[in-house]
């Protein structure tokens, strides 16, 4: 199984395992990016989403309702599944592995100090640039071929971020989703 055909399977799973009566109040998917371990041969995908409910119980803690609505603090932060983790999906670490190897990324971390610019900078960006559009891709597929509205009801933004918030981010979301139908989080992303 390839890595893109894992991050799908798991994917596809998380988001079948929402209830029905959960579904009806999510207005949001969330993916999640991150490196476990701050190791950037170690990307992770957490997959989520936040309800109407959690929106309106955070207004009153955020700046606005725009930053309860789209900024991550405030989400409910829950853990579908998380794809690439160590403990949590070993099958999905070998996968990444093996893709990063596949595509020329792979490194051995350097003994010494000096040598952390050279070895591990351009390529963490490419293994980085590489998982982003893995993610793009995967959120696509989901919208694409009626998973996530067939789940929940109707179709919902897929926002893949991380902690913080930045044009990237923006870019990256609405390549991940159909146009239009992000369009409220990335003019937060770009006003804020």
């Amino acid at each position: 199984m390839t890595f893109q055909d894992h991050l799908r399977a798991l994917a596809t799973q998380a988001i079948a395992s929402i209830s029905a009566t959960e579904a009806e109040d999510i207005y949001v998917v969330s993916f999640f990016i991150d490196n476990e371990r701050d190791d950037p041969r170690q990307p992770t995908l957490t997959i989520g989403y936040n309800t109407e409910a959690q929106f309106r119980r955070s207004i009153a803690n955020a700046s606005d309702e725009a930053e309860a609505r789209w900024n991550y603090a405030f989400w409910l932060q829950n853990e579908l599944t998380v794809i690439g983790d160590l403990t949590r999906d070993p099958d999905g670490t070998a996968a990444r592995r093996q893709w990063i190897n596949e595509l020329g990324l792979w490194y051995d971390e350097p003994t010494k100090p000096e040598d952390w610019v050279t070895t591990v900078g351009s390529t963490a960006a490419l293994i980085e640039a590489n998982f982003n559009h893995a993610c793009i891709q995967l959120a696509r597929g989901l919208h694409d071929d009626g998973v996530i509205a067939a789940t929940i009801g109707k179709p919902v933004p897929v926002v893949l971020h991380e902690l913080e918030y930045y044009e990237a981010i923006a870019r990256r979301t609405e390549a991940a989703n159909p146009p239009g139908l992000a369009d409220d989080f990335t003019t937060w992303v770009r006003t804020g």
